[in-house]
């Protein structure tokens, strides 16, 4: 940090992009580092908070802005009722009240963390992703993340309205440690059966990812009956590796406990009680 020679303040993003560009900047927002670049040095510091980006919108999607804090699930009106609460119980699971209150929702994107609870969170809602790396584009969640290039700008993520139940799952010693494995369930049900779902494991260690095989398994089954099926599939089929928290084996044998977990509270929830 003694090395930094410039704190800016964009009045842009067109203005932060082509400063980001430039060798050894980084950005930051929140207090948080809004992307990670491999640098030897830092010699300028880029602060996207001057950029505002904090606009919560409500139309065809719900428009969150890139500077918004992962508080605002809990606190606005808008967020915090979306698909039966959703946003607001999963943030409960993020990291400390101060935490929340720090990190940003364009932070919690931009560095493409395996561990993100945020990731898989709003990949489970189908989430798409306004991004600036010379020009403005939006794409869905998961072709973000797969995208390597090392300079973008987040500016917001776009939630489709939906009426599918959710449920964001996690294991770790506390809300403050990095998840072993985090899961997100989304659900759509008619009359008890599944009419559509995403299944997403984050924390593999590797960064989140859809599970498509229980996807199509779940799709026109009835949920109550497809409990146990589902937990044991998915233990088969996601991919998951070994760090210093677990391994593989111990991963699959809990992501097939939080899919169950999961199931069992969108079951609840729902109201469908047999």
């Amino acid at each position: 940090m003694l090395e930094v020679k410039e704190y800016l303040k964009p009045k842009t993003v067109e203005e932060a992009y082509e400063l980001g560009i430039l060798p050894n900047s980084l950005y930051v927002s929140g207090g948080l580092i809004a992307a990670q670049l491999k640098i030897s040095h830092l010699e300028r510091l880029i602060d996207l908070k001057s950029l505002k980006m904090d606009e919560i919108e409500e139309g065809e999607f719900v428009k969150i802005g890139a500077n918004t804090k992962l508080a605002a699930f809990m606190k606005n009106p808008t967020l915090s009722k979306l698909n039966n609460g959703f946003l607001e119980k999963s943030a409960r699971e993020i990291g400390s009240t101060q935490i929340r209150n720090m990190a940003t929702v364009g932070g919690s994107m931009a560095f493409k963390l395996g561990w993100s609870d945020v990731i898989t969170i709003f990949m489970t809602m189908k989430s798409q992703i306004e991004f600036y790396d010379g020009g403005f584009q939006r794409v869905p969640l998961e072709n973000y993340i797969k995208n390597g290039k090392r300079t973008q700008i987040v500016t917001a993520v776009y939630l489709p309205k939906s009426t599918h139940f959710m449920a964001f799952e996690k294991f770790a010693k506390s809300t403050f440690d990095i998840a072993t494995l985090n899961l997100g369930a989304a659900i759509l049900l008619e009359n008890g059966v599944v009419k559509d779902a995403t299944i997403v494991v984050g924390s593999r260690p590797m960064i989140s990812e859809r599970i498509r095989e229980v996807e199509e398994f779940l799709k026109g089954k009835e949920l109550s009956n497809s409990i146990e099926e589902a937990a044991k599939l998915i233990e088969k089929v996601v991919k998951v590796g070994t760090d210093m928290r677990a391994s593989a084996e111990y991963r699959k044998v809990l992501a097939g406990a939080l899919l169950k977990k999961a199931m069992r509270r969108i079951y609840h929830e729902s109201g469908i009680q047999s």
